[in-house]
């Protein structure tokens, strides 16, 4: 909030506006602290690992070596740049009653929007209503759900390079996912009960962003997926960072509850950029 704003703020006359505004002021700064502290914070660590030291860290950005040690342990952490910056919603297909199929858990949004909130996102839970167009032209948008949902979200998973829906089996178009470079189709299934979830960092289609998109073939592979992001998120930062990438994770779940007992990744992570088509290390199974 810039000096003007705490002007316009202050000459408003009725007093419950202004503590209205004041409250909004305060809450817009803050996550703009939050915001460049996680930045600093990733500067700080990015700097260390090329090895510089926090002396010469902070000579260079004007601050003692104790203080740069300090910061670099405070506030948000680093790896929440995985989601980037600003305020961000989460797209949710509403579903009114029975299953819908590609629609995610329906404790999948809260769960995802409290973990935003944790890393220090201010997070809104939007929903979409199934079969219709929606409107992805926006900044700091994740959805929760699959290419069934909506002509919108097909075209954005087509243009993922690498993995792409398998072939539907028995009238069922969820029962795979093909790695078209390892020429290798993953289901769920198995002797206990197993889903797999796909998440990707996909281009907006006016080519002016990215979506990141949460997609279990089931509903609990949209927990999995969250499951992972709690868990190894610094791992899906550094391999990802912010670049166009997309990712297989499979999931093992209680078969009562449908709740993640293990999430871990299924293929490497695959960068889509045109310069670097070899995969970021990951894990196979």
């Amino acid at each position: 909030m810039s000096a003007d704003d705490v002007a316009r703020v202050f000459a408003i006359e009725d007093k419950v506006e202004r503590l209205k505004a004041a409250t909004d002021g305060v809450a817009a700064a803050q996550q703009t602290i939050n915001e460049l502290t996680r930045i600093r914070r990733a500067v700080i660590r990015e700097l260390h690992a090329e090895g510089w030291t926090f002396a010469r860290i902070g000579a260079a950005a004007g601050l003692s070596r104790a203080r740069i040690h300090q910061v670099s342990t405070q506030g948000p952490a680093p790896e929440g740049l995985f989601f980037g910056h600003g305020s961000l919603t989460v797209l949710v297909p509403e579903v009114r009653a029975g299953r819908v199929i590609g629609a995610p858990d329906p404790a999948a949004p809260q769960r995802l929007a409290e973990l935003l909130r944790e890393l220090g996102f201010s997070v809104a839970v939007e929903h979409f209503l199934p079969g219709r167009p929606v409107d992805l032209r926006r900044d700091g948008l994740i959805v929760l759900g699959g290419p069934e949902l909506s002509p919108s979200l097909r075209q954005l998973v087509a243009a993922d390079p690498r993995l792409r829906r398998a072939v539907a089996i028995m009238g069922d178009a969820r029962r795979g996912i093909e790695d078209r470079a390892a020429r290798r189709v993953y289901r769920p299934g198995g002797p206990e009960p197993h889903d797999i979830a796909y998440l990707g960092r996909l281009p907006r289609p006016d080519g002016r962003g990215s979506v990141l998109m949460i997609d279990g073939m089931h509903p609990p592979g949209s927990l999995g997926a969250i499951r992972l992001l709690a868990t190894r998120l610094a791992t899906l930062h550094e391999r990802a960072s912010n670049h166009l990438f997309s990712v297989l994770i499979a999931c093992r779940f209680d078969r009562a509850t449908g709740e993640p007992l293990e999430a871990e990744l299924l293929t490497p992570v695959y960068r889509h950029d045109p310069e670097n088509r070899s995969p970021a290390t990951g894990l196979r199974r």
